[in-house]
């Protein structure tokens, strides 16, 4: 494979199953942005394809590319855009559509192993 990735059972089951370390990390999220309702990605939004949470684990060689992990301006006619519409994201009073990853190395020594998480986000 090119990537380690999690199986679609095992996907389920992190993104409906009961995992104390998940449930602290939304906990603490939902602290730092304490103004914010923190939600993962609702089905209505992307479809039923598409889990609010997802793993993998890229090995040496593997080659990514940049991608869109979701933008509000690109839903597909779904319940989400019958209520909220297609708009860019940060408009105010709507929704704001936000990635956040999770390295669970020790330690992480981006000069020596390369391989940088680089993001883009346009106005």
């Amino acid at each position: 494979p090119s990537c380690w990735g999690l199986s679609d059972e095992a996907i389920n089951d992190i993104c409906f199953g009961p995992h104390p370390a998940i449930l602290e990390f939304e906990s603490k999220l939902t602290k730092l942005f304490h103004e914010f309702i923190i939600s993962r990605l609702p089905e209505a939004v992307l479809g039923a394809c598409v889990s609010p949470l997802t793993a993998n684990a890229p090995t040496h060689g593997d080659s990514f590319h940049y991608h869109i992990d979701a933008d509000p301006l690109q839903v597909p006619a779904s319940p989400w855009s019958d209520i909220f519409g297609v708009y860019p994201n940060r408009s105010r009073g709507k929704p704001r559509f936000v990635s956040c990853l999770i390295y669970l190395n020790d330690e992480w020594d981006g000069e020596k192993w390369g391989a940088p998480t680089e993001f883009l986000d346009p106005p």
